[in-house]
C-alpha cells in the first residue's frame, strides 16, 4: 500500500551547491530575521555549519524593531514618576553589608565523655572552654527621614446647609383655652400621669434627698432596734438571711407575700419603700439587715453591690454595739458532771452568785439553762436596767476577755473540745494548794447576734439598745 504522504526528496549528493528552488517559487524566508540576499552564493556542500547558519541565522533584536520592541531593562525598585509622592520619597538607602561569619567547623570540638548513673559512659561534643565567642556585629539599622504625607485624598467638602422649616402657626392648647392648636394622632392618647417604670431611684440632695433624711431619727432608731431583734432572734431564720435563701420583707408583713431571692434584693426593696407610711419601717429593716450582714448601710443598696465592701474592724464594731437589754452576760462551762441517772448538773444560781462577787462584781443575777439533759452548762449574768448596770456587766466581759476566756477563748475551746472534758486543760483547772479541779469560766456580753443562747423567757423580755445612740428614756 502506498504511503498517502512521502517524505519530502532528498537533495542530490554531489559537489554542488545547495539545491535552488523552482523557478515559480519564491525564496524561504527566516521566522527570525530578513530573508536571505539574491546575490549571496551557495554554500559548499562540505561546509554543514555554514549551510545551517545561512538556513537558520542568530535572532537579533535590533532586526526588526517595529514588529518585536525592546523590553525595558526590569528595576526592582521602580518608582512611579506620576504619583505625587513619588517626588517626597527619599532615594533608596543602599544595603548594608553583613559581615561573612567566623570559620566554624566540627574540627572546633572536643571529645568529651559523661558517667551516667547506671555506670555506662557516654560520649559527647562540645565547644573547648577557652573558644573565643566574637559575635558579628548586627546591621546598621536603616534611617528613616520624616517627611510630610501628600494630600492625596479629596478636599472635605462640608455638608450642604440644613433647608429652612416652615413656619408652624399651631400652638399648645391651654387647659383654659377651647379646643385649639396642635392636633393629636389618635392611636396616640393623652396620658394624665407620666408612666413610671419599676427601678431603683436615686436620691441627689437637696433636690432629691434619700428617704432617711424625711423620716424622724428617733423614730428610725426604734425601728432599727425593733427589727434588729426579729432578724436575730431566731437560728433559723438569721441563717436564712446569711446562706442566701428566699427571705421575706419582715417591713410588709401580712400586707405582701412576696418573697425575695436573697438579701440583696431585700435591701434593695427596704431601701426604696413602695409607700410613706411604711418608710420608717422599711429603713429600720434595712439598716439591720445590713448590720446583720456587714454591709455599709450609709451607701445606696445598688446591682453593683459596692455598699457590700466594709472592713472587718468596722464589721465587728457595728454588731458588737447592739447590745441585749438589760445588759446580760453570758458565762460558758459551768456544768460540772453527769449525775447517775445520767444528766448533767453544773453551777446553780447561788453558786455562780457567790463565784461573781468573790471576783469583785456586784449588782448582777445569775439564771442557769436546763435543758432535757440537765444543765447546759450555759449561766446568764443580768445587770441592773440602768447605766450603772451596764458599766458593771462591760467590766466583768472586759475582766474575762484579759485573761483570753472571752467570745474568742470560748469559740478557741470549742474546736479543741475532747470527749473527756474533765481531763482538758482549757476547760478545767487544778488548784496546786488543795489538788481540786476548777472549771474555767467563759464569758461575753450578750449582742444581737446572741439572741438564740437565750431561754425563750429571757429571749421574750428581753431589748436591743445601740452603746453609741444609748438613750435611757428608751
Amino acid at each position: 500500500m502506498k504511503n498517502p504522504n512521502p517524505p519530502p526528496p532528498k537533495p542530490p549528493a554531489g559537489g554542488g551547491g545547495g539545491s535552488k528552488p523552482p523557478a515559480g517559487m519564491a525564496p524561504r524566508k527566516s521566522r527570525w530575521g530578513p530573508p536571505p540576499p539574491a546575490s549571496a552564493g551557495a554554500a559548499p556542500a562540505g561546509d554543514k555549519a555554514a549551510s545551517t547558519s545561512a538556513r537558520t541565522p542568530t535572532p537579533t533584536h535590533s532586526a526588526d524593531s517595529r514588529r518585536h520592541p525592546a523590553p525595558p531593562a526590569p528595576s526592582p525598585l521602580a518608582r512611579n514618576h506620576a504619583s505625587p509622592a513619588a517626588a517626597l520619597r527619599p532615594p533608596p538607602a543602599a544595603a548594608a553589608e553583613t559581615p561573612p561569619p567566623p570559620p566554624y567547623g566540627f574540627h572546633n570540638l572536643d571529645r568529651r565523655t559523661m558517667l551516667l548513673a547506671d555506670g555506662t559512659v557516654r560520649t559527647y561534643f562540645a565547644l573547648p572552654p577557652d573558644y573565643p565567642f566574637e559575635p558579628a556585629p548586627l546591621p546598621p539599622l536603616p534611617q528613616f527621614q520624616p517627611r510630610a504625607a501628600p494630600d492625596l485624598w479629596p478636599p472635605h467638602n462640608p455638608p450642604p446647609p440644613a433647608m429652612p422649616m416652615p413656619p408652624h402657626d399651631a400652638k399648645r392648647r391651654h387647659p383654659a383655652d377651647p379646643e385649639e392648636g396642635f392636633p393629636r394622632h389618635p392611636k396616640q392618647p393623652r396620658l394624665d400621669a407620666p408612666h413610671h417604670l419599676p427601678q431603683l431611684r436615686r436620691f441627689d440632695a437637696p433636690h432629691n434627698p434619700p428617704p432617711h433624711a424625711a423620716v424622724d431619727r428617733h423614730a428610725l432608731r426604734k425601728a432599727f432596734l425593733k427589727y434588729a431583734k426579729m432578724v436575730n432572734e431566731s437560728s433559723v431564720q438569721r441563717r436564712s438571711y446569711l446562706e442566701g435563701g428566699r427571705v421575706p420583707c419582715l417591713a410588709c408583713g401580712s400586707r405582701s407575700s412576696v418573697d425575695f431571692p436573697d438579701a440583696h434584693a431585700l435591701a434593695m426593696h427596704a431601701y426604696n419603700p413602695p409607700n410613706a407610711e411604711s418608710s420608717v419601717d422599711h429603713l429600720g429593716l434595712h439598716k439591720a439587715l445590713c448590720v446583720l450582714m456587714g454591709w455599709d448601710y450609709t451607701k445606696i443598696p445598688e446591682n453593683s453591690k459596692a455598699y457590700q465592701s466594709l472592713p472587718a474592724d468596722i464589721v465587728q464594731a457595728s454588731r458588737e454595739d447592739i447590745i441585749v437589754w438589760p445588759p446580760t452576760v453570758i458565762i460558758h462551762n459551768t456544768a460540772t458532771g453527769r449525775k447517775k441517772d445520767g444528766r448533767f448538773e453544773g453551777l446553780g444560781n447561788k453558786d455562780m452568785d457567790k463565784k461573781i462577787t468573790e471576783l469583785g462584781f456586784f449588782g448582777g443575777k445569775s439564771k442557769s439553762l436546763y435543758g432535757k439533759e440537765g444543765h447546759l452548762g450555759l449561766t446568764l449574768i443580768k445587770f441592773g436596767n440602768n447605766p450603772t448596770g451596764l458599766k458593771e456587766a462591760e467590766r466583768l466581759a472586759e475582766f474575762l476577755e484579759r485573761q483570753d476566756h472571752g467570745r474568742i477563748g470560748w469559740l478557741r475551746a470549742q474546736a479543741t473540745r475532747t470527749v473527756d472534758s474533765d481531763k482538758d486543760p482549757l476547760l478545767v483547772e487544778t488548784d496546786n494548794r488543795t489538788g481540786e479541779t476548777k472549771r474555767i469560766l467563759y464569758g461575753y456580753l450578750a449582742t444581737a447576734s446572741d439572741l438564740d443562747k437565750l431561754d425563750s423567757d429571757s429571749r421574750k423580755r428581753a431589748f436591743l439598745k445601740s452603746k453609741r445612740e444609748f438613750d435611757p428614756s428608751d
